[in-house]
């Protein structure tokens, strides 16, 4: 009987007293952000496409010139 009367005692204590301890104050934290905002804007993205326009128009004048100097070369010789 003694350790039933300890052990309720115990419970109301720990019942008195935690909630105090265990009752928050105000919001949590916020978490981190499962999705970051992308930083690619519509600027960088146009950007990106002039320039492999660019390289895109360059090897195909490449191209051109190789196959025209060559076929020049099959002529004459």
């Amino acid at each position: 009987m003694a350790r039933v009367t300890t052990l309720v005692t115990m419970l109301m204590f720990s019942v008195w007293f935690a909630g105090t301890a265990v009752a928050q104050t105000g919001t949590p934290p916020p978490g981190p952000s499962l999705n970051p905002p992308q930083n690619v804007g519509i600027n960088d993205d146009a950007r990106q496409r002039l320039i492999i326009g660019v390289i895109v128009v360059v090897l195909a004048a490449v191209v051109w010139y190789g196959r025209r100097t060559r076929k020049k070369r099959q002529k004459s010789g």
